[in-house]
């Protein structure tokens, strides 16, 4: 079990690096059999597949800004469940992410979901 501080700063550390389009800092972060799960994009399994689709998104945004409502820490199953708001292109979305961490700290799964209204 990983301590509730360090499931925080791994999770912090996640969102800087998304947020600066940091694909090496996302690489050491993630677990080679990272899930990841939203709505737009489905589930995508491994690393690679993972990477390739932030890099996607990196390559089609000029801006990603988050503004955290909440992050609240489960250190029994190492997750962190983060309540934000993300400015992506000028446009507003709301999510929640579900960050999953094994207990080497390394992010093995992320659960998104958007409210994908108009706001």
């Amino acid at each position: 079990m990983l301590d509730k501080n360090k499931i925080l700063e791994l999770a912090k550390d996640y969102f800087k690096a998304f947020e600066t389009k940091d694909l090496n800092k996302l690489a050491e972060l993630f677990d080679d059999h990272i899930i990841l799960y939203d709505p737009v994009i489905k589930e995508i399994k491994s690393k690679e597949k993972v990477l390739k689709a932030n890099q996607l998104i990196f390559d089609n945004s000029t801006e990603i800004k988050f503004l955290f409502k909440r992050l609240l820490v489960d250190q029994f199953s190492n997750t962190c469940v983060a309540e934000l708001k993300i400015h992506f292109d000028g446009k507003l979305i709301e999510v929640v992410d579900i960050v999953e961490f094994t207990e080497s700290g390394k992010i093995s799964k992320i659960t998104a979901y958007l409210d994908t209204g108009s706001h």
